[in-house]
């Protein structure tokens, strides 16, 4: 009994037209800028406003951050 259950269950899954997953293919971006990772501690009040600007902004706080540090040195 078990057997014919398990054969029509496996008749079953072969013959259900079930489309196979297909990986998408994203290409590797290289970033003309070589970066490091860098941590730091901040001030709860500052990442605060850090990350509603970034949001205002539609941009990130990782590049508020480098801008930031850019024009502290001109």
């Amino acid at each position: 009994m078990e057997k014919q259950i398990i054969n029509d269950l496996i008749s079953k899954a072969k013959s259900s037209n079930q489309q196979k997953a297909v990986q998408k293919i994203v290409p590797i971006i290289i970033k003309e800028i070589e970066e490091v990772q860098f941590s730091f501690y901040i001030e709860k009040g500052l990442f605060k406003k850090l990350k509603l600007k970034a949001l205002q902004e539609d941009t990130s706080m990782k590049q508020l951050v480098n801008d930031a540090i850019k024009d502290s040195f001109k």
